[in-house]
């Protein structure tokens, strides 16, 4: 249950848009997946208790895009950030952009590229080259509907490649005017990269970041596979070094942050990590 401390909490860590503020984030709505697979307007009711205004969503759990929107809007809250896959941005980016459109989203977000979701191989060079291709070419497909592509990384890309990793070659191809990054930090993490000097070195690039924090002791695969839900924990209670990251994503101009919740108990550990980031301000 949501105690009225928490929901204090909470409503005073997001009463602000998020607009580049890490204190005051939006939310990922798939942090609540499970609920909202079975009553997506409570998900959405609970969203909006724990004082949320901004979400990044991709399922609409089986409602069109208008319907979802529908029900956002109703309860004061709107959509940022649009999640699509590599197969829907593969099938058709005049789709993807009239969903986005219908969300009034402003940045399109992918999650998968060849190779970089569990799959059963690994990815390779030429996956991140024709991933790298395929981003810039959608990216300005996107662009004229005035919406804005990043990517978003989940481990395998930072296996070793000839520019360092693989996500080091990827941003290198990738052109900054249309193709950019959202920064998962738990990701980064996990796949042995410090997220602070990739802020630094990629200055800019990282538009949107993922707030979530990893388990001590997680194993690092750079398979997202092997990965529990258990491994994301409350924000300041993981691996991660937050004021060195929270600083470099402001100094790096991050646009927008989200806070992520893998954790089956996703509401308890919400409340705590925007305690922490309230804290944090």
């Amino acid at each position: 249950m949501i105690t009225r401390r928490a929901l204090l909490v909470g409503t005073a860590a997001t009463s602000l848009a998020s607009g580049g503020d890490a204190s005051h984030p939006g939310l990922e709505l798939y942090s609540l997946r499970y609920l909202a697979e079975k009553d997506l307007a409570s998900a959405l009711d609970t969203a909006r208790r724990l004082g949320f205004r901004e979400l990044e969503a991709g399922d609409f759990y089986g409602r069109s895009a208008a319907e979802f929107q529908g029900l956002v809007s109703a309860r004061g809250l709107r959509v940022v950030s649009m999640v699509a896959d590599w197969k829907a941005l593969a099938k058709s980016t005049a789709e993807v952009a009239r969903n986005a459109g219908r969300l009034r989203a402003r940045y399109v977000t992918c999650t998968s590229a060849p190779g970089s979701a569990p799959n059963g191989r690994t990815m390779t060079l030429d996956d991140a080259r024709r991933a790298a291709d395929a981003f810039n070419r959608w990216g300005r497909e996107l662009g004229q509907s005035g919406l804005r592509l990043c990517f978003h990384p989940h481990g395998p890309e930072f296996v070793p490649g000839p520019d360092g990793t693989l996500f080091d070659t990827m941003a290198r191809a990738m052109d900054p005017k249309v193709a950019n990054f959202e920064m998962d930090v738990f990701w980064f993490v996990f796949g042995n990269q410090n997220p602070a000097e990739h802020l630094r070195r990629y200055k800019g690039r990282f538009l949107l970041m993922h707030l979530k924090d990893i388990r001590p002791g997680v194993r690092r695969t750079f398979d997202p596979a092997t990965v529990a839900e258990e491994d994301s924990v409350p924000i300041g209670k993981g691996e991660i070094d937050w004021p060195s990251t929270l600083r470099a994503a402001r100094e790096s101009g991050v646009e927008e942050y989200f806070i992520e919740e893998e954790h089956p108990r996703a509401v308890e550990q919400i409340t705590e990590s925007l305690r922490y980031l309230a804290s944090a301000r």
